[in-house]
């Protein structure tokens, strides 16, 4: 009796160590997973363009981005932030034609066929109640656009000009991060970063310091770095009013190569203000930044290689912006004519300047074409409250017309219809 209950034993341990095993695994995968957060958002758009400038424009399909959003907390005060962001529908390799840079050039690009980005990665720490430091690739908290990246967060297919013309898009560094609230109420929020400066190499008439982002290559230069701060006000439900500033001593550290002496400081600053209530919203924001020694910039950006992709065009010593965007709900809850629609639809208006040559230095020209201004009018129909299909035309017109321009017209006119979502 007691051997084949000890045979017995042999058989059935084995089984049932594995059984408790599983149960425990599944335990620790539950566990884990009720840790974890996943989200995303994207956009896709189609764009006719009109382009007195360009006459031979050809129209466009863009798969603009799509974003994965995932989380993990270790406990109440630890956790992973990560956002990966497929871009223009992938990787691969491009060459463009820029007809108004230099009087026209290739551009080869061995990211922009398409770009899978590390856009965040970050560990995050709470600190007492009312604060948190992030740690790793952070969101630089500058312009309305820290508050509102994702296309749901926008009104319009497209976001404003002024800040993605001029200001890196999505713009993220790696540093540190200080966020937090100075009152009980929730009414005054604070941002402090200390990040890697930007490249000036990638510096351009165009886009002033928008590709100076340093995304081209393996490693981010980290010689110069730089300060960012903002303050934000919302002292009741809907609205709000900020400011936010930017600077570094220089950006010539963070170049390619060290090929240029001088140094280049820099300087943004703006302020902000948003209100949100069914049926009215509107926003709007000034920008205006400096930056030092742009003739000796220009002319050393002048003998740059080819190879390095960049635009090589003079720099301007100053840039501003402003916009204007306002949206009227027509349809669904808080509408102003159809409240008992199911879905909301509304309809939006936004108005944009921005010269990337505000100021020149020396003897470089002060191009009047990089002045420009454009009226849109568009609507957005919310199919559910995350999923957006918008339509938007745009007037853009130029300071003066580019020198390869066929008919010397100063208008840019650019149909876009599209969605966008977010989970």
């Amino acid at each position: 009796m007691k051997r084949k209950f000890s045979f017995s034993l042999l058989v059935f341990l084995p089984f049932a160590l594995f059984a408790q095993n599983q149960v425990s695994s599944q335990r620790d995968f539950l566990e884990k997973t009720s840790r974890m957060s996943l989200s995303g958002y994207g956009a896709m758009n189609y764009y006719n363009f009109n382009w007195q400038t360009d006459t031979v424009r050809r129209n466009t399909i863009d798969n603009e981005r799509f974003i994965f959003e995932f989380g993990y907390n270790w406990t109440d005060k630890v956790r992973l932030n990560t956002e990966i962001e497929f871009e223009h529908g992938g990787t691969g390799v491009d060459v463009e034609f820029d007809r108004f840079e230099e009087f026209g050039e290739f551009e080869f690009d061995v990211t922009k066929g398409g770009e899978v980005l590390l856009e965040q990665m970050n560990l995050q720490f709470g600190i007492g109640d009312k604060s948190n430091l992030k740690v790793g690739r952070v969101k630089v908290p500058f312009s309305l656009m820290f508050k509102r990246d994702e296309p749901t967060d926008y009104l319009t297919a497209v976001n404003s000009e002024a800040e993605t013309q001029i200001l890196p898009e999505n713009w993220t560094e790696n540093g540190f991060l200080w966020s937090g609230e100075m009152d009980d109420n929730h009414r005054w929020k604070y941002h402090l970063a200390l990040v890697n400066g930007l490249d000036n190499s990638a510096f351009n008439s165009a886009n002033w310091i928008k590709r100076g982002n340093q995304r081209r290559f393996e490693m981010v230069n980290a010689e110069n770095f730089a300060l960012c701060g903002r303050l934000d006000f919302e002292p009741v439900q809907h609205f709000g009013v900020g400011i936010s500033f930017y600077g570094g001593r220089s950006t010539t550290g963070n170049r390619p190569k060290p090929d240029l002496k001088v140094e280049t400081p820099i300087g943004l600053t703006e302020w902000h203000f948003y209100y949100n209530k069914a049926p009215f919203q509107i926003s709007g924001m000034t920008f205006y930044g400096v930056l030092g020694n742009s003739e000796a910039l220009s002319n050393q950006n002048r003998n740059l290689s080819n190879n390095l992709n960049v635009k090589r065009t003079p720099v301007g010593a100053a840039a501003m912006g402003a916009f204007l965007e306002g949206g009227l709900t027509l349809s669904g809850p808080g509408g102003l004519l159809f409240k008992n629609h199911p879905r909301a639809g509304l309809i939006y208006g936004r108005f944009d300047y921005y010269d990337t040559q505000a100021r020149t230095q020396g003897l470089i020209f002060n191009n009047p074409r990089w002045q420009r201004q454009s009226w849109t009018l568009g609507a957005t129909y919310k199919w559910i409250p995350d999923v957006h299909f918008k339509l938007q035309y745009t007037d853009r017109t130029v300071g003066a017309p580019a020198p390869t321009s066929i008919n010397g017209g100063r208008h840019e006119r650019t149909f876009v219809g599209g969605f966008a979502f977010e989970f």
